[in-house]
């Protein structure tokens, strides 16, 4: 089960520069911006994509050299910008001060935060874009002058699904007449995956795909392993990443969620919180800022089946669910959106075992012993008509004995799939003790969703036969008849001989 993407905000802020050239056939509002998304898990469907001019560009083509010059609704804002490279060196020259200032800025936070601040200043903007039905993943900003422009996206009034919100990285480039720019976003994701079941509740992670569904019993720990990326951080100040994993309350969390990111173990480094079967992780900016973007993050931790767990067909497994709340507004972080729940689930099922004679009436009385499928005793506690799998008695063979009642069934609950060994230590009166342990292999049937549709090899009827064994060759028994016969014999002989004398005499 493997979750879709997510797409982390509404807002994409890229800066261009349009230059103009003493071309005759170059018109001053030929100039177009174009972008195009080739990312299929964002979506610019529905978007407004706005265009705000900072700087006019001039070509001379004499001294191949480009002028540029503040758009006077951004003079105030280069003026009082409080930032050590726009000094007075330059004397009273803003423009070349301006141009100085952004041409330094080779790193993206940066970048990403002067955008941010020039957005704030912008009036109306010089020219507007947005998808078509024809091309929905295409934005064209046309009919505009040659330029320095930041291009906004305003996002779509009405998003159907973090799909089409997204942010893009600012990009600096540079065009004659137009210019075609891919679409960067940053997409969070979130993916949950089973470990596996062990009696122990170590587990190790693992780069497989995994498991979305699997069967235990109670008492045994389930493993789980959370995937994520590193978002780009790029223009955040600030960002929310926060994982909440709901747990069943047929599961109990073992309080052992590790956190790496990359090859670091940073568990240390986050706030973690247990609370009943919810489970807390929250990774701090700080931590997510020193990794570049898209490194790995593992989230691994188990839990135990306890004695609440549900058992197939009564309840629809035992959900498991997390989810990822993170930053989607590079200008307001505390706005959130969260990434589609991934879920998993662990089945539980029952063993039922019917005791009749040959003619098919039931029998009460025969008693067993039961094992799992590695072999282990299984302990068990009777309740109301039917035993189930004990999370607190020991795994001994007076704890894995079970009887059948006056209804002649044996009902055990809470067993996982696997072959289950039962072996009759006592048959009712009058009846033969088995000579071959019962075994039943439970197999889960799966539908066409991937579910748990049914179950089969969990059900049996078990026949006893009346009366004694025969006694085999070098038992007990052979003894008895051979010396009862002996004594017969000798008996035997004794009177014949007893009985001549007794004629010789008269």
């Amino acid at each position: 089960m493997k979750n879709k993407a997510r797409v982390i905000a509404a807002a994409v802020l890229t800066l261009f520069v349009l230059f103009s050239m003493s071309i005759p056939a170059f018109a001053a509002d030929d100039c177009k911006i174009i972008i195009q998304n080739n990312n299929e898990a964002v979506s610019m469907k529905g978007h407004t994509y706005n265009a705000y001019k900072i700087f006019d560009v001039t070509y001379d083509a004499t001294k191949d050299t480009y002028d540029y010059t503040i758009v006077n609704q951004f003079i105030p804002f280069f003026r009082d910008m409080d930032d050590p490279a726009l000094t007075d060196e330059l004397g009273e020259d803003i423009h070349a001060q301006a141009y100085a200032y952004v041409a330094s800025l080779d790193n993206p936070d940066e970048f990403q935060k002067f955008a941010k601040k020039l957005y704030a200043a912008a009036g109306d903007p010089d020219g507007t874009g947005t998808p078509t039905a024809e091309e929905p993943e295409v934005a064209v900003i046309d009919e505009l002058e040659p330029g320095y422009y930041l291009v906004y996206d305003a996002g779509s009034q009405n998003p159907q699904g973090n799909a089409e919100k997204a942010i893009a990285n600012i990009a600096l480039v540079n065009s004659f007449d137009e210019k075609t720019i891919d679409l960067k976003a940053s997409v969070p994701t979130l993916e949950k995956k089973i470990l596996g079941v062990s009696d122990s509740s170590s587990f190790d992670a693992t780069t497989d795909d995994g498991e979305d569904l699997i069967s235990a019993q109670i008492n045994q720990h389930v493993g789980f392993q959370l995937d994520s990326k590193v978002p780009d951080l790029s223009a955040y100040e600030n960002y929310i990443y926060k994982v909440t994993d709901v747990m069943s309350e047929g599961l109990t969390p073992d309080n052992n969620v590790k956190v790496v990111i990359g090859t670091e173990d940073k568990t240390g480094a986050c706030q973690i919180s247990i609370d009943d079967q919810t489970t807390t992780i929250e990774v701090p900016y700080d931590v997510l800022k020193s990794f570049v973007p898209e490194t790995a993050i593992t989230i691994t931790y188990s839990a135990t089946v306890n004695a609440n767990a549900s058992v197939f067909p009564n309840g629809d497994g035992l959900t498991n669910q997390a989810k990822l709340e993170y930053s989607n507004n590079v200008n307001q972080t505390t706005d959130t959106d969260f990434t589609p729940p991934s879920t998993v689930k662990v089945y539980l099922y029952s063993l039922e075992i019917k005791k009749v004679n040959a003619s098919g009436q039931i029998l009460q009385g025969a008693e067993f012993t039961v094992k799992d499928p590695a072999g282990h005793y299984v302990p068990l506690a009777f309740d109301n008509g039917r035993y189930k799998v004990s999370p607190t008695l020991e795994a001994t063979v007076d704890n894995a004995k079970v009887k059948s009642g006056a209804d002649g069934m044996i009902y055990i609950d809470g067993v996982s799939e696997g072959e289950y060994t039962l072996t009759e230590i006592a048959a009712p009166t009058g009846y033969n003790v088995l000579k071959n342990p019962v075994k039943l292999n439970v197999t889960a049937v799966l539908g066409t969703d991937g579910d748990v549709e049914s179950v089969e090899g969990n059900t049996a009827t078990v026949v006893n036969k009346a009366g004694g064994l025969l006694p085999e060759t070098g038992g007990i028994g052979t003894y008895i008849f051979t010396i009862g016969g002996a004594l017969l014999m000798i008996t035997a002989a004794f009177l014949l001989i007893s009985k001549k004398r007794k004629a010789n005499v008269k």
